[in-house]
């Protein structure tokens, strides 16, 4: 999944009304585990001016790379710091930050076919491949992709409701807008 679409829907799921301050904390958790790869981005793209094709062809799966990627995608450090959050520190905004980057690394694990995660590093080197990749169209993305950008749209709507300002309704609006504009280039033209 897209890093925006993770943000629309972790915030959806974990939004509450009455205490909008924690959108804040779903948002932060939906985008961290994909940080590492903006960082990458900048890093090996605009500065070091690496060619696309081997960036995300060889780059990407060097070792350093999905070791730097693997620690904020680690669901054992994830539970680590639920656990602290719930129980030890009793903290509402711990524990949303939380369970948003377990959401993500749950999606994660199900729509990455090639590209997938160490999601249980340290303790593991597993990398589970998924049948279905939410970019592949040889691992089903023509089917999935409409079907996630319908279900994101139904999120959107829901979170819209329980927005309080219009500046994050606008943001939320135009991220769906730059959403179903980048599924028409990608999907239609290939």
């Amino acid at each position: 999944m897209t890093t925006h679409s993770h943000a629309i829907l972790n915030m959806a799921l974990l939004s509450k009304r009455d205490k909008p301050f924690l959108h804040v904390y779903a948002f932060i958790g939906a985008v961290l585990p994909d940080l590492p790869i903006f960082v990458f981005f900048i890093i090996e793209s605009v500065i070091r001016k690496t060619p696309e094709r081997e960036l995300w062809g060889t780059l990407y799966f060097t070792e350093s790379w999905q070791n730097f990627f693997d620690i904020f995608n680690a669901i054992p450090f994830i539970l680590i710091l639920l656990g602290l959050g719930y129980y030890l520190l009793n903290s509402e905004r711990v524990t949303v930050l939380a369970w948003s980057l377990l959401i993500h690394c749950g999606f994660d694990f199900l729509t990455h076919h090639d590209d997938g995660h160490h999601h249980f590093f340290p303790l593991s080197d597993f990398v589970f491949e998924s049948p279905i990749s939410y970019w592949d169209r040889n691992h089903h993305a023509g089917i999935f992709a409409p079907i996630a950008r319908v279900v994101f749209l139904i999120a959107s709507i829901y979170l819209y409701r329980r927005l309080k300002t219009r500046l994050a309704r606008w943001c939320l609006i135009a991220v769906n807008i730059l959403f179903v504009a980048s599924y028409l280039l990608f999907f239609l033209n290939n």
